[in-house]
């Protein structure tokens, strides 16, 4: 593992409607996890967890309190993906490295946040390491740690009526895909890192992190309607969900009476309106 980094932790949609994101998702065939909360902060979130990774739909519920930025996203590009976290097994050894290898990291910080359980809150608490990233936006990266991962995984969260089972695949818009390499070759390892003619794939664990100019757009996501002024770039816009049976995956989003495009690929692309922004396809394992 470069710099103890294991993989993909979670990836974070930032909602104008927290109850109405969790409802949305619900009927998509997600399982949420109960309410948890930023201790401190005017920020909440529900959490789709998978027994590796997992989404975070993440809301504002107090804007008289900090929001750490999400009032201003909302405000100018609107709902959709606001970037991810990479896990670490040891922050401490994470930092160092980076440290050394000139990747500028911030100490490891920590943070807690309440999660609103039947029987009582609990305090589940982690390790952040926040570094400069390119490709993304200033906090469209960063590092993650569990320090009490007993405490958001249930086995009861981690079954999903659609079937699905991890992150598989995570899409950036940029300028310049190959401008990149160097610096992802520095956080991820030389071997990890793939230049097409078109993309730049980075593979982290079961993860890959997919860099893409507007004009090669199609060649990922054939029959897309292009927006007609995408946000500033680099801008962070799709996400695959990796399924056990897309067959199944199918029958499921159409009889809940969603309205579901089948890609030649094999993929299954749900409307924005029913991802709070942020585009979302369904793929087989």
């Amino acid at each position: 593992m470069v710099h103890n980094i294991n993989g993909l932790d979670h990836t974070l949609i930032g909602v104008s409607d927290l109850e109405q994101a969790r409802a949305s998702y619900e009927k998509i065939g997600f399982t949420l996890t109960p309410r948890g909360s930023h201790i401190g902060w005017g920020t909440a979130n529900y959490c789709i967890m998978f027994e590796e990774d997992y989404i975070e739909l993440l809301g504002i519920v107090d804007p008289k309190l900090e929001t750490n930025g999400l009032d201003v996203v909302l405000k100018e590009r609107g709902e959709g993906m606001l970037g991810l976290a990479l896990s670490s097994d040891n922050p401490d050894a994470t930092y160092q490295s980076l440290k050394e290898n000139g990747l500028d990291p911030q100490e490891p910080a920590d943070l807690k946040r309440k999660l609103e359980l039947p029987e009582g809150d609990v305090i589940p608490e982690f390790k952040l390491v926040r570094l400069p990233v390119e490709g993304l936006s200033g906090k469209g990266l960063f590092i993650c740690h569990h320090l009490t991962p007993e405490l958001i995984r249930k086995p009861e969260w981690l079954e999903h009526a659609n079937g699905a089972s991890y992150v598989k695949s995570v899409v950036t818009l940029v300028e310049n895909p190959e401008a990149l390499r160097e610096y992802y070759c520095k956080l991820c390892g030389v071997l990890n890192v793939t230049f097409t003619d078109a993309t730049l794939t980075v593979r982290i664990g079961r993860l890959n992190l997919i860099f893409v100019a507007e004009r090669d757009l199609d060649l990922l996501f054939p029959g897309l309607t292009f927006a007609e002024d995408w946000p500033e770039l680099p801008h962070l816009f799709a996400t695959t969900i990796a399924v056990k049976d897309i067959r199944k995956t199918a029958e499921y989003l159409e009889s809940r009476g969603l309205q579901v495009q089948k890609i030649a690929s094999g993929a299954l692309r749900l409307k924005l309106s029913d991802t709070n922004g942020a585009l979302m396809e369904f793929v087989p394992e």
